[in-house]
């Protein structure tokens, strides 16, 4: 719960982001039959090609220049071919881009010129100047360079292009559905131009969100989980586990950039085989006595990604000292899983940290521009309809003094609470239940009121044979502001141990 205010909502964002095309589907859209070696999805819509057709060329996929680039806003009389260059050219007037020296987004025509045969092509914005020696402001012209060149089909004449670079280099997302054999082209800017939606109740939420972030916060609480297992074996009869696990916690929490969590706890069990109590049979000669109680400890600096777990009271059964000290380099396990999120643990990190100073819109295009497209269910405009479904302020319905948005899909319901005094968010609950088919359900509530945080999930799997499985689990917390900091490094003289690399000694 803690991540949600420290990235103020980006985190939470992002993972939707990345699951939408598992929830969403296109149900009213028919898919037209493919054309060529791959279907192309543009701004949400499938290109129909009238005479040349997409090509996989060299392992790259290359599109015929005219119907692509009508498709993302150029007009045809726009787009030009000097045959004693064998130079083609596309203009669109008026778009929104970002200087080439930096500073605020500018209006102007954009200009795309490619060559037959060449690796290289150009963008150019229309006022995107550089002050130059003597003459002073100068057109800026960006090159570019393309695994693959632009070629001529000698079966339709038509211009092909390796659309991919091209599309990035004009801001454009691109992506590629492996299932569907389908390239999918997002304009960002231009399906958020179209974006009619308002979130007045999400600027409302983030200002709260925000106050947990400008000071410093120490929050206490307890957490308790039962686990409830039963089944029925042929061979061994019925067997029921009864475990248990609870404690207390103390999180000191440095704005955005980090860390330290502190808990003591205690877990315990019980096995019963046809109602015999067998626990200390199973557990032998571990050394494990119950109750186990453990002590445990994590420090982390949010913005590096590097964090730190102790856990003391196991060195009898591990033969691992209690002094020694756990690393994980979240930084790189994010970095590594990029293709899939679409951005870097350093880009997460930015978006977080400009959220806390903008609005929810500015927010929401940050995470629509990064979010990877992989499907054509799952296209930025799918990925804008979802997320506008659940926080718009249209499908926010008063009830109260509270506002409640709700969405239900897939046998999945989820219900987002906004709570209000006056015309400020004072607390927030959000409520999920969800049917798996025949194998059980899951329900979860967590929510904030004023400074203080409950939690509850509840998970149960019924397989139909006779095995049942049920987990509980409850989490509360009370925040406060605090001068204390967070240790982000283990104590000095600390044994670390990289659980992606070697020990080191400290």
């Amino acid at each position: 719960m803690k991540n949600v205010f420290r990235t103020a909502l980006c985190t939470a964002l992002m993972t939707a982001a990345v699951c939408v095309p598992t929830f969403a589907v296109k149900a009213d859209a028919p898919v037209p039959a493919r054309q060529g070696d791959f279907y192309v999805l543009a701004n949400d819509q499938y290109v129909t090609f009238t005479d040349a057709v997409p090509q996989i060329r060299n392992s790259r996929s290359c599109l015929p220049f005219v119907a692509v680039f009508q498709q993302l806003g150029f007009a045809e009389k726009d787009m030009t071919w000097d045959a004693a260059t064998r130079t083609v050219t596309a203009t669109k007037p008026d778009v929104t881009y970002t200087p080439f020296n930096g500073g605020e987004p500018r209006q102007g025509d954009v200009t795309v010129r490619l060559t037959i045969g060449s690796n290289t092509f150009s963008v150019q914005y229309e006022g995107d100047t550089t002050a130059a020696p003597m003459t002073g402001a100068t057109q800026v012209s960006r090159d570019y360079t393309s695994e693959a060149a632009p070629y001529i089909d000698p079966a339709t004449n038509r211009t092909y292009v390796p659309f991919g670079l091209v599309a990035d280099a004009l801001g454009y997302k691109v992506g590629w559905d492996a299932g569907q054999k389908a390239v999918i082209i997002d304009d960002v800017d231009a399906i958020l131009a179209d974006n009619q939606a308002t979130y007045q109740r999400m600027d409302e939420y983030m200002a709260y969100a925000k106050t947990f972030t400008q000071q410093d916060q120490k929050v206490t609480g307890s957490y308790n989980a039962v686990l409830d297992v039963d089944s029925e074996d042929a061979d061994i009869g019925p067997m029921n586990v009864d475990a248990t696990l609870k404690g207390d916690y103390t999180m000191i929490q440095q704005g955005q950039s980090a860390v330290q969590f502190k808990t003591g706890m205690t877990a315990d069990a019980k096995i019963a085989i046809n109602g015999q109590d067998v626990t200390q049979a199973i557990l032998g000669d571990t050394g494990v006595k119950l109750p186990l109680s453990l002590d445990v400890e994590l420090r982390g600096d949010v913005t590096s990604g590097l964090f730190y777990v102790n856990m003391t009271g196991l060195s009898d059964l591990t033969g691992i000292p209690d002094q020694t000290w756990y690393k994980m380099d979240l930084k790189s396990m994010f970095d590594q899983m990029s293709d899939t999120t679409g951005m870097s643990y350093d880009t997460l990190m930015q978006l977080s940290a400009a959220s806390a100073d903008q609005g929810f819109q500015q927010t929401l295009a940050d995470i629509l521009k990064n979010a990877p497209v992989t499907s054509v269910n799952g296209t930025t405009a799918d990925t804008l309809r979802q997320l506008n479904d659940m926080l718009a302020d249209s499908s926010f319905k008063k009830s109260g003094s509270d506002y409640v948005s709700t969405m239900t899909e897939d046998g999945a319901t989820v219900k987002f609470t906004l709570n209000y005094s006056g015309n400020k968010v004072v607390g927030y609950a959000v409520d999920m239940k969800a049917d798996m088919d025949d194998m059980g359900s899951m329900t979860m509530t967590v929510g904030m009121k004023d400074k203080t945080l409950n939690a509850n999930m509840a998970f149960t799997v019924d397989d139909g044979e006779g095995s049942l499985v049920k987990l509980t689990m409850t989490m509360d917390g009370a925040y406060q502001a605090t001068s204390q900091k967070p240790n982000t490094q283990p104590p000095a003289g600390a044994q670390i141990v990289d659980l992606l690399g070697d020990v080191e000694g400290r």
